[in-house]
């Protein structure tokens, strides 16, 4: 059998076993949200019904965050999506009311100008210069229920508009991405998005009898979704259809001319600009540093290795079907991962790097699916030093990539490695070479007398002097600039808008930061396992998943992405579009990891991606698309907790914020060093937003950004500053506050786990729960909580195929949850606690369970979906708790903590401690040997106020020198001590 009938043969084994599993689940229950419950209830966090007033224009305060009436607000929001933005007259009271109830106090109105749906503020094939009356009518109807309802809305003013030839603009039919990128240089697309600002802003809406310009119901307007030119010229898209780019000839000289009166305002002749731009210049004058790297020599096995580690496997060989060029490419075939993507490289070692020299590293890739792998040229002996690389988007087609790295040492053991440990299949590479990148500037046939100084692409840019490549970002930041500027204007000066307004949420690093930076706030927005479309874009049968949970990330997942210096000193923060779609199966993981982080990254606004887009129909038991929550009760049922620890701030903002200030060359020259531009400029290390607040500061640093002028990278589990979050990458996120509890993640592997008052006893699978205290006071003293619970969840009769994919067998109503078994020990000052399970309004209709102390203050309770089938749990708290003593506890209250000197001491072989505890609180009194190992543990439990006594007896232990530690948690903030001392004991055999 040839090595390439052996690949073949690999692929389809591979298939089998994924077409034969299947991810259903049974026994599940029904949760149905009522889509029109609007109603209040005593265990559901209450948000009240209050209309907006004149009094209740959103503005920017003096701290930089969202502020209403001198105070600063946060918005816990979600998208209405297309046909969803245009609810029927008689449901739209019921839609926002029932938004309200789940904790929505803001709606970001998207895809208004959608071409392909009825649900639209345009009519199909008519012109998108006059809006459609119908729709129109539905959407001011919506927003006056909303206002009534104390919930704002963020207006998009162009996400999805597509131009057609009774709009006046020449080429209309042949303009793509919804004319993207080139409203930045059109002047024609510009007047066209100002006159649809002027209609949809100005208009009187019947129902308040004000215009949105002038109606405090808007809290904030953005002028163009995912609409950044420099991300376009990073992607090889600003030229002509025939070189694979968006623009028609007319747009290319259109964008030609202005990039020559550009440089011509800089330099007034060619001279001047050639020898700015030949600076630098220089050729290179070596060859190919990687041996092989065509993979045409018979000897493949030299000098390409497999680095494995732990259980992760793969093998490597050579393979003649489909080559991106030649007869052969490599094929890395990964057959088992283990959760850590490094465990397997596929790596040359032994190059040779010169300090200071720019190396450009080109290849081309493959996978078969869409992945994400990293690439890196770093040291290979100890300290395995990082030089550079990137982060790559695979498709299954060929494609080629490039980054460049200066080095900073001069070394003979360097390693170009390719990172593929994060998922199982097959990756293909093609055409490797690491040459010393040489620099051009103007090129002999440029001058500006034959207007032929060209535009160069993004990846080509390390081949150009760093003056050539300045002007090139600039000119493509200037016309964001002007565009921005000019429509900013227009909104305040012109139509009076009074509240803060968006340039797009778009954002791939300093470089379109620096433009966003100009307007009112910062924007972004990220999802876990978006689906993937390895053909036709959208296709509703030809998809995939990964269908992992982003508990298990080791690079900081959405987190990371979101929160890296992309919010900005003095500037508010939103993440409009947010979700784990459906259907992965850990999607529940989502919304604890999004309040949490953005609550300790103080983000001003969540909004999720998407509330509903389909059609009119609210009602029907069943999840439609990957993104509408509004029939997940999965996701629903963790928003009014959610919503209400965001929303109030129970969960503390970030105690230290680094603040990154950027120099002009970082990222005007950016492209030089970072051609492959796939996931942004890597100045930042993101792991640290896992620790600490990152912003951005400004953008007119004196010096260069220096990484390390930051901390180190923090170690796993990894711990905000706060201690109040903790993310073990093993498979949990905790949250614990004074009055918010949450966890997510393979639950049954952390036992015993202590989340602030709550102890985790036992679980029986993958799921997320959430404890919030419902009253002022902290969960230890809450009178009322609610407690939520959520697994995964699915359509009925919904077919997978393997574990990646459902196509279009998205089944039918009603929707189950997988039941889970959870067993939770509580500390609260009781009693006694009555649990009573919620029906789907949140009422007290189930009965109730009685629960007395396992011990003092300490209740154990387990939670069985199976049998209970809910996904709320109002708890009630009866008493002051209890009094009566822990071993030989006195009455008396101490007024500090103190641990006693044991008696007798030298002794044998026991000896008796006497410890003072001042309040309530987990205390741990444990004995350890000279060497520091632990060897006995006395007491690890909450304790009341008062003097303990407690004997401990070491007859089985040598002479020797020990030592005894009392430790002191706050009952809420179990990893936070508020007493620690020693005391060292001596036994005499």
């Amino acid at each position: 059998m040839t090595k390439s009938a052996s690949l073949k043969l690999f692929i389809l084994l591979l298939l089998v076993p994924l077409i034969a599993h299947s991810q259903n689940f049974t026994s599940g229950f029904n949760f149905y949200l009522p889509p029109g419950d609007t109603g209040s209830t005593r265990f559901i966090p209450r948000f009240l019904r209050s209309p907006l007033t004149d009094q209740d224009f959103v503005s920017i305060d003096g701290n930089g965050h969202f502020s209403v009436k001198g105070a600063p607000v946060r918005f816990f929001g979600a998208n209405l999506v297309a046909d969803g933005a245009f609810p029927t007259i008689s449901k739209a009271a019921s839609v926002a009311g029932r938004l309200r109830k789940m904790g929505f106090n803001l709606v970001r109105f998207h895809h208004m100008d959608n071409p392909w749906s009825s649900g639209s503020l345009f009519i199909q094939g008519s012109t998108t210069r006059q809006l459609n009356s119908t729709t129109l009518d539905r959407f001011e109807k919506t927003i006056a229920e909303m206002k009534t309802n104390g919930i704002y809305a963020d207006i998009n003013l162009h996400v999805s508009r597509t131009f057609t030839a009774q709009d006046g603009l020449p080429d209309s039919d042949s303009l793509k991405d919804f004319c993207k990128a080139i409203n930045y240089f059109d002047p024609v697309v510009l007047a066209l998005h100002k006159e649809f600002a002027r209609q949809l802003l100005e208009h009187v809406n019947p129902y308040t009898g004000r215009s949105l310009a002038n109606d405090p119901v808007m809290a904030m307007v953005e002028i163009t979704n995912e609409n950044s030119l420099y991300r376009y010229w990073r992607d090889g898209a600003l030229k002509p259809f025939a070189q694979g780019g968006i623009l028609t000839v007319r747009h290319t000289k259109m964008l030609d001319t202005l990039w020559l009166s550009f440089l011509k305002g800089r330099y007034t002749s060619t001279s001047l600009l050639a020898a700015a731009w030949n600076v630098g210049s220089h050729q290179s004058n070596q060859g190919n540093q990687l041996v092989n790297g065509s993979f045409e020599d018979l000897r493949f096995m030299t000098p390409w290795v497999m680095e494995l580690h732990s259980s992760a496997s793969a093998y490597m060989l050579r393979d003649s079907v489909m080559p991106e060029s030649g007869k052969y490419s490599a094929a890395v075939v990964v057959t088992q991962t283990d959760g850590f993507d490094w465990h397997l490289q596929w790596k040359q070692i032994g190059l040779r790097m010169i300090k200071d020299t720019l190396y450009l590293v080109s290849f081309a890739a493959r996978s078969d699916s869409f992945r994400s792998i990293s690439v890196s040229l770093m040291k290979d002996v100890n300290p395995w030093t990082w030089y550079g690389g990137a982060t790559i988007s695979l498709t299954p087609q060929w494609k080629s990539y490039s980054f460049s790295v200066r080095a900073p040492e001069s070394t003979d053991s360097a390693r170009l490695s390719f990172t593929v440990g994060g998922q199982v299949g097959i990756y293909w590479f093609d055409d490797l070479s690491m040459t010393v990148a040489g620099a051009d500037g103007l090129i002999a046939d440029e001058s500006f007398e034959t207007s032929s100084v060209r535009r160069i692409d993004y990846a080509s840019c390390p081949q150009f002097t760093d003056q050539r490549v300045r002007d090139m970002s600039s000119f493509y930041i200037k016309l964001e600039d002007d565009y921005f500027a000019h429509m900013r204007r227009y909104l305040k000066d012109t139509l009076n808008v009074k509240v803060p307004v968006v340039g797009t949420n778009w954002n791939i690093g300093p470089a379109d930061m620096v433009v966003q930076s100009k307007l009112d706030y910062i924007d972004n927005h990220a999802y876990w396992d978006h689906p993937s479309f390895p053909g036709t874009p959208w296709s509703a049968t030809d998809w995939r998943i990964a269908n992992t949970p982003m508990v298990q990330s080791q690079d900081g997942g959405t987190v990371a992405r979101l929160m890296c210096a992309v919010p900005m000193s003095g500037k508010p923060f939103t993440i409009s579009e947010y979700n784990h779609p459906f259907p992965n199966r850990f999607q529940s993981e989502a919304l604890l990891f999004i309040t949490g982080y953005g609550s300790f990254h103080n983000a001003d606004a969540v909004m999720f991606f998407e509330y509903n887009s389909s059609s009119d129909d609210w009602d029907t038991d069943k999840v439609p698309n990957y993104f509408s929550i509004h029939r997940n009760s999965a996701m629903m049922a963790l928003t009014p907790s959610c919503a209400f620890a965001f929303r109030m701030g129970l969960i503390s903002a970030a105690r230290q914020t680094l603040t990154v200030n950027y120099a002009p060359d970082d990222y005007l020259t950016l492209p030089r060093r970072d051609p492959s531009g796939w996931e942004g400029p890597n100045l930042v290390d993101r792991l640290l937003t896992l620790s600490h607040a990152v912003r951005t500061g400004s953008f007119s640093s004196s010096k260069p950004f220096d990484p390390l002028s930051l901390p180190p990278t923090p170690v796993q589990p990894y711990v905000t500053d706060t201690k109040e979050i903790t993310w073990d990458t093993r498979g949990l996120l905790s949250v614990a506050s004074g009055r918010f509890v949450g966890a997510t993640g393979f639950l049954e592997d952390f036992t015993n786990l202590r989340i602030g008052p709550v102890s985790l006893k036992a679980a029986s699978g993958f799921g997320a729960f959430t404890l919030v205290s419902l009253t002022s006071d902290s969960l230890q003293q809450a009178q009322l909580s609610l407690l939520t619970v959520s697994t995964k969840l699915q359509n009925s009769g919904m077919v997978w195929d393997g574990t990646t994919s459902i196509h279009d067998n998205w089944g039918n109503a009603p929707t189950q949850v997988a039941p889970l078994i959870l067993t939770l020990q509580i500390a609260l000052r009781a009693d006694s606690i009555r649990v009573y399970p919620l029906d789907p309004s949140g009422r007290e209709t189930h009965g109730f369970v009685t629960y007395v102390p396992s011990s003092p203050n300490l209740f154990t309770l387990t939670i069985d979906q199976s049998k209970q089938q809910s996904m709320w749990f109002g708890i009630e708290k009866f008493g002051s708790g209890v009094s009566t003593a822990v071993g030989e506890r006195a009455a008396d209250v101490p007024k500090k903590f103190s641990l006693r000197q044991n008696y007798p001491n030298p002794f044998n072989p026991a000896t008796n401690f006497e410890f003072w505890i001042a309040n309530f609180g987990f205390v741990s009194l444990k004995v350890f040997d000279a060497l520091g190992r632990e060897i006995a543990t006395l007491v690890d439990d909450v304790r009341q106020p008062g003097v303990y006594k407690v004997r401990w007896d070491a007859s089985s232990l040598p002479s020797g020198v020990y030592f005894c530690r009392l430790t002191v948690c706050d009952a809420l903030e179990s990893s936070v001590p508020v007493f620690t001392q020693m005391r060292k004991l001596t036994l005499l055999k």
